[in-house]
């Protein structure tokens, strides 16, 4: 499991990594001086000790985006003051910790923060695989399922989702691999998600979004033999 402690106090990081290291030193513990900094490596991280007041990006602001990127880390807030308890609540806080730090309180917050980090973690693989992207210094988490097909032109890639769609530079190849089985490159510029295909012909492939996709000629074959065992995987998906 990964842990990141967000705080501008170089005491308090590595008080908090020495106490989660003691507890459970399997457990790989991350330290980062600024909002900006978390925010590059959020969606990695299953649970996330984030301070309120911070240099630059504040805490709360940190949060949201985190929020607003998808990640759905553990977040625990460390404070010195109790009344910014209750704003931390609006982003999906977990939990809080003063400061002061207490040790008692400390061991008990982790241990259900580790409980709740495992349900999560059971649920996304419930809800089926997602992806994780890098775009400047916002990292996401994409859920394969949603994405409809990607695109490639130099060294950028657009990937087209039911929600939205997302630029990062990487190459098609590494992201063929890790989408899977019900993903084909029809076109060297392109990956198509099969469950998304409405039709296609000889020359091209129509996505339920309207899109056409260029099929080439010499992948055609490997395109309809693809194509057909996937419908084959979805009908005894569906007879189970």
């Amino acid at each position: 499991m990964k842990v990141g402690v967000c705080d501008d106090e170089r005491f308090v990081r590595k008080t908090l990594v020495e106490q989660v290291k003691r507890v459970y030193p399997s457990f790989q513990v991350q330290e980062y001086e600024s909002g900006e900094e978390l925010l590059e490596e959020a969606a990695g991280l299953d649970i996330i000790f984030l301070d309120v007041k911070l240099d630059g990006m504040d805490g709360l602001e940190t949060a949201r985006q985190i929020r607003r990127n998808g990640v759905k880390s553990v977040l625990i807030f460390l404070t010195a003051w109790e009344a910014y308890v209750f704003q931390a609540f609006d982003v999906e806080a977990f939990h809080y910790l003063l400061k002061p730090l207490k040790k008692e309180k400390f061991y008990h917050v982790m241990e259900l923060a580790v409980k709740r980090a495992e349900e999560i973690r059971q649920e996304k693989k419930e809800q089926g695989k997602s992806i994780v992207i890098k775009s400047g210094a916002v990292t996401r988490r994409i859920d394969v399922e949603g994405i409809i097909y990607a695109e490639v032109q130099n060294r950028k890639i657009t990937l087209y989702s039911t929600q939205e769609k997302f630029e990062y530079y990487g190459k098609l190849s590494d992201l063929r691999q890790e989408l899977g089985e019900d993903f084909i490159s029809p076109h060297r510029s392109y990956l198509v998600n099969f469950h998304y295909v409405s039709s296609y012909c000889a020359a091209s492939i129509t996505m339920d979004n309207g899109a056409e996709v260029p099929l080439a000629k010499q992948r055609y074959r490997e395109f309809v033999k693809q194509y057909l065992q996937y419908m084959k995987r979805l009908k005894n998906k569906k007879a189970n």
